[in-house]
C-alpha cells in the first residue's frame, strides 16, 4: 500500500515542470569550481613564498659571517656634518 503511495508522488514530481534556474546550474557549478581552484592556487602560492623566506631567514642566521663594521670613511661626506662637526 505505501509503494503504491510513493509511486504516485514520483510520476507527480515527474509531471510538474522543471524549475528554470536548474538550467544555469551547470555552469554556476563550473564557475564556483575554478574560483575555488584559483583560491587554493593562491594559497598555495602564499604557502610557498612563506615557507621560502622562513628557509631563507634559517638558513641566513645559521650560516657564519663577519661582523660588521663602518667603513672609515664615507664617500662624499662633508666636513660639516653632524659627526664630523662633534668630533666623532
Amino acid at each position: 500500500m505505501m509503494m503504491t503511495d510513493l509511486d504516485q508522488l514520483l510520476a507527480t514530481a515527474r509531471a510538474m515542470p522543471v524549475d528554470a534556474r536548474l538550467a544555469d546550474m551547470d555552469a554556476a557549478v563550473i564557475a564556483g569550481l575554478g574560483r575555488r581552484r584559483e583560491q587554493m592556487t593562491a594559497r598555495r602560492s602564499l604557502m610557498l613564498a612563506g615557507l621560502l623566506a622562513v628557509g631563507i631567514g634559517w638558513v641566513g642566521s645559521i650560516l657564519p659571517t663577519a661582523p660588521a663594521q663602518a667603513a672609515p670613511l664615507p664617500l662624499g661626506m662633508s666636513d660639516y656634518a653632524p659627526s664630523r662637526l662633534l668630533g666623532q
